[in-house]
């Protein structure tokens, strides 16, 4: 066997991952069943000696593993759920901003005075300032990550060691208190915010958070919606510290060491020790640590005069990252990081030597075509290997992938390499200009991915969600012409062949699928906890209902994953708070013809976004909404009655009293709520509320659909009177 940390490495993961989707309850049967085809392949001769008894083996102990890890780090959150209680805890990082509110991870040292031992990411008010090592003592309400088994909220935190949510109470006193001294940990953490600090201070806000993003894996300085534009377009692995912040820190400091004329095992010493530096300035995360071991494993190839072989060194990183947390699989960025060094390994060189012999026959630009064939290789290879990561984390297909691939790899390295020297010199000569000359080409390329980024994601279809039914058909098909080249012996003229029948079989989907879909209304009762948030679209046109919840984000990406730039319109059933703050998210992405608010003052939220409203109409006990012949809408305080293909679809939002409804509103064919109600009734319900209400407030009722951390309840309309309901996970 030449490369065993390769098959051990590799199947641990692809195990895990597996782990990850079926959950707890699974782990341990399909461990056994493992554990039992390892022992009959051990029984059999041919297959005694060969690959498939460590496999089995492998993935048996990745099963097992996570049925005995698992509860240590879900359990204290389950415990926890939806309850009140004073604690005492230490700040591992200071306070940051996401989403427009500040969180921070702390590890409890106490619980109702019960000592205890865990981590959890805490909301904090605007005020409360500290830095890691800081003691916090309060009162909290503490709460589980939204979603269930796969790659959920849920799940993702537990990869980082994180077990349960919670938020301060801001009627209740909170005590901080500085630590008396600092360990080693707390100057690490330090000099990352003061990295940080310096890039704020370089560069503009928006390239600023770029560059942060890209160069310490902190993405609280980007917007929501570059966020998913970078999403969208297949570039989320940018946003993962991995080999490329390795190498660039190792070989930095390689040349800087060769220029000191330090001996080659000391300058391995030393860039190691960088390694691992840069490694806890990013905190440890998973694709950093990943990219960080087969880094630390090729200096000390290099000082013990031994080549290293990058298979079994990524096999052997990823093991230990598995060994280490057994939620390591859900962690995303380390499967983007994982997917795309694969591809880099296994398919980059096979492709420069082929892109070179096919332009060896060129008298002129041969030169050139050589120049770019490495940049057109490594987005070739990163985005055909990342491809089956991206579909399963973000359930949806990036059509421009490999052109964003190709336009973003080297400005992304230059700004990588550029940015991290800005920084260094501003750290270092603070109130100088050493850092200028770094500092503007690094705000010019993180401006330049900015706008490449905004515009990929606005060509229609860009991104193109499961959820439409032939993409599946879509990939399989390719996966069935890329077997056929296979076989027909990697021929040029197949090659071509299977591209170009790739192109039109995506072309005839998008088409066939639009087709499908006219006069067809969707309803889409997004997942954003106890609110309300629908998106209504047909034909291309789109009218959103309420923008409740903790977030807008799923709403645009549902309206995005539509193919929707525009509203016609936006009903809110309030003017001020969290709806106020989700509907301007919204229209800093979506403009808007109309905008429908209850009378009263705008909140300063909407104020900001009047420029992309064309009419604003307040209404007092009553409005109406016509969309052509498609659909109307009837608003009263705190309820919508939506009539469309036939079928009537009442909504009801948290501030809504029966007594207002008119009578023939109270028995229509669809009932959304978000909290228990008496007096209304539908044939079907759908709850559009956390998990923990959902029982009461099902009870008595029939036909019953739920969010819960689910994901989204689509309605489907036609006009022959028929329906679909479904859920887009």
């Amino acid at each position: 066997m030449r490369r065993p940390f390769a098959l051990v490495g590799f199947t641990y993961l692809l195990a895990q991952v597996a782990a990850v989707f079926l959950g707890l309850p699974w782990a341990l049967p399909v461990a056994c069943v493992l554990l039992f085809l390892m022992g009959v392949s051990l029984m059999i001769p041919r297959l005694r000696m060969g690959i498939f008894p460590v496999a089995l083996c492998a993935a048996s102990l990745a099963f097992g593993g996570f049925a005995a890890l698992a509860p240590a780090v879900t359990l204290p959150g389950e415990e926890l759920n939806d309850r009140e209680a004073s604690f005492v805890g230490t700040l591992e990082e200071a306070p940051y901003r996401s989403y427009d509110n500040r969180y921070c991870t702390i590890r409890l040292e106490s619980l109702d005075e019960e000592p205890v031992d865990f981590r959890v990411r805490l909301l904090v008010p605007e005020n409360l300032v500290g830095e890691a090592g800081t003691c916090l003592k309060g009162k909290a309400h503490f709460y589980l990550p939204r979603g269930g088994d796969g790659f959920s909220s849920r799940n993702y935190y537990a990869s980082q060691g994180i077990s349960v949510c919670a938020y301060l109470y801001g009627y209740e006193p909170y005590q901080v208190i500085p630590p008396a001294s600092k360990s080693c940990w707390h100057h690490i953490q330090d000099l990352r915010i003061s990295l940080g600090e310096a890039v704020d201070f370089l560069l503009p806000e928006e390239e600023a958070g770029l560059l942060k993003g890209v160069l310490l894996g902190d993405k609280s300085g980007i917007s929501p919606e570059l966020t998913a534009d970078f999403r969208t377009v297949g570039l989320s692995h940018v946003m993962a510290v991995s080999g490329l912040h390795m190498t660039t820190v190792a070989n930095l400091l390689t040349a800087i060491f060769l220029a000191l004329h330090v001996p080659r095992r000391g300058r391995a010493v030393l860039a190691s020790l960088g390694v691992l530096l840069f490694m806890a300035v990013v905190d440890f995360a998973p694709s950093a640590s990943r990219s960080g071991i087969m880094c630390l494993l090729y200096l000390a190839g290099g000082f013990l005069s031994r080549r290293s072989d990058s298979l079994n060194s990524l096999g052997l990183a990823v093991w230990i990252l598995c060994l280490v947390s057994p939620f390591a699989g859900a962690d995303v960025g380390l499967l983007l990081s994982f997917s795309a060094t694969l591809g880099l390994i296994l398919c980059s060189g096979p492709i420069c030597r082929r892109l070179d012999a096919c332009v060896s026959s060129w008298k002129y630009g041969r030169r050139l075509f050589h120049a770019i064939h490495v940049v057109l290789a490594t987005s070739i290879s990163a985005t055909l290997f990342t491809f089956p990561a991206m579909m399963l984390t973000f359930r949806t297909v990036s059509v421009v992938g490999l052109f964003a691939n190709l336009l973003a790899l080297w400005p992304t390295t230059l700004l990588l390499q550029f940015g991290l020297g800005a920084a260094i010199l501003q750290l270092l000569l603070p109130g100088t200009l050493a850092a200028l000359p770094l500092a503007l080409p690094a705000g010019w390329l993180a401006k330049y991915l900015c706008t490449v980024v905004s515009l990929l994601a606005q060509i229609p279809y860009a991104n193109i969600p499961l959820s439409m039914g032939f993409v599946l058909l879509w990939v399989a098909a390719v996966l069935f012409l890329l077997a056929f080249w296979l076989f027909m012996g990697h021929s040029k003229n197949s090659l071509r062949i299977v591209g170009w029948l790739s192109c039109i079989l995506l072309l005839a989907g998008v088409f066939s699928y639009q087709i499908s879909r006219r006069n067809l209304t969707r309803i889409a009762i997004t997942d954003v906890g106890s609110g309300l948030s629908v998106a209504i679209t047909r034909n291309g046109n789109a009218v959103v209902i309420g923008c409740e919840g903790y977030s807008a984000q799923a709403i645009k990406e549902e309206l995005q994953g539509q193919g929707i730039r525009s509203l016609d319109a936006m009903l809110l059933f309030s003017h001020f708070g969290e709806e106020a703050h989700n509907a301007s998210d919204v229209l800093e992405t979506f403009s808007t013809e109309k905008l429908i608010v209850p009378s009263g003052y705008m909140d300063d939220f909407l104020q900001t976004r009047v420029d992309c409203i064309g009419e604003v109409y307040s209404y007092q006990n009553w409005a109406r909404l016509t969309l052509g012949e498609a659909f109307t809408v009837e608003l009263v305080p705190g309820a919508a009655l939506l009539e469309a293909n036939g079928a009537t679809m009442l909504f009801c939002s948290a501030d809504m009293q029966v007594e207002v409804l008119p009578k023939t509103w109270r028995s229509p064919d669809f009932v959304v709520l978000t909290q228990a109600v008496e007096g209304v009734a539908g044939e079907y319900t759908i709850l559009s509320m956390d998990e923990g209400e959902v029982q009461e407030a099902a009870r008595g009722r029939r036909n019953v659909a739920v969010t819960a951390g689910r994901g989204t309840v689509v309605v489907e309309l036609t006009d022959e009177q028929t329906c679909r309901i479904r859920r887009d996970a």
